[in-house]
C-alpha cells in the first residue's frame, strides 16, 4: 500500500538522518524525526530534536545538502538562538515591533547558514551542493516566510560547481 510504502521511506530517511547527524558529530541532536508534509521545511527545537518534512527529504539529491541542512538546524540550538528568541519574548525592547521582530529572526537565520557554509567546508564537505536544492524548492515553493531571507536572496547562481547526484537520493 501507498501508506506503508511511505512509512518504509521515512524510515530509510529517518536512518539516514541520523547517519549523518552521528558523521557530522552534532551532539546537541538527540533524535530525527520525519514528519509527512508535502512542504519543504526543516526545524531544531530546544529540547534537541531536528524535524524534517517529506517534501524537504524528496528534493535531497546528496548528502551534502542534507548535511548542510543539519548542520544549519544544529547552528541555531550551537548559537543559542532558541534561548535569544525566548528572552526577546520575556524581556522586549520598549519599540517591539513587527519590523525589528523580522530583523531579530532574519539575522539568527543568516548566522546559521553562514556557520553551516562554515562547518562544511572545515568538514570537506560541499557548501555550494545546498544552492542546488534551492534553486529546486524555489521553484515549487509558495513559502511567506517573515522569519527568514527571501529564498531568491539566499541562493547563490553564479560559480556553482555540478550538483552531484547520489544514488541513495534517486526517487523510485
Amino acid at each position: 500500500s501507498t501508506q506503508s510504502r511511505s512509512s518504509a521511506a521515512s524510515d530509510v530517511y529517518k536512518r539516514q538522518c541520523q547517519t549523518l547527524i552521528n558523521i557530522l558529530e552534532l551532539q546537541q541532536f538527540e533524535r530525527c524525526l520525519i514528519i509527512k508534509a508535502t512542504f519543504a521545511n526543516a526545524y531544531s527545537l530546544a529540547h534537541g530534536s531536528v524535524i524534517l518534512t517529506e517534501g524537504l527529504l524528496l528534493n535531497i539529491n546528496n548528502d551534502d545538502q542534507l548535511a548542510h541542512i543539519l548542520i544549519h538546524e544544529h547552528a541555531h540550538l550551537s548559537l543559542n538562538h532558541h534561548h535569544q528568541a525566548q528572552q526577546l519574548v520575556e524581556n522586549p525592547p520598549k519599540l517591539f515591533t513587527k519590523s525589528r521582530i523580522k530583523k531579530f529572526y532574519r539575522s539568527i537565520e543568516l548566522e546559521a547558514d553562514q556557520t553551516a557554509h562554515a562547518v562544511m567546508s572545515t568538514l570537506q564537505r560541499d557548501p555550494l551542493q545546498i544552492h542546488h536544492y534551492l534553486l529546486r524548492i524555489e521553484k515549487s515553493s509558495q513559502e511567506h516566510s517573515n522569519d527568514h531571507q527571501t529564498l531568491k536572496d539566499r541562493i547563490q547562481t553564479k560559480g556553482l560547481p555540478k550538483e552531484m547526484i547520489e544514488t541513495f537520493w534517486l526517487n523510485d
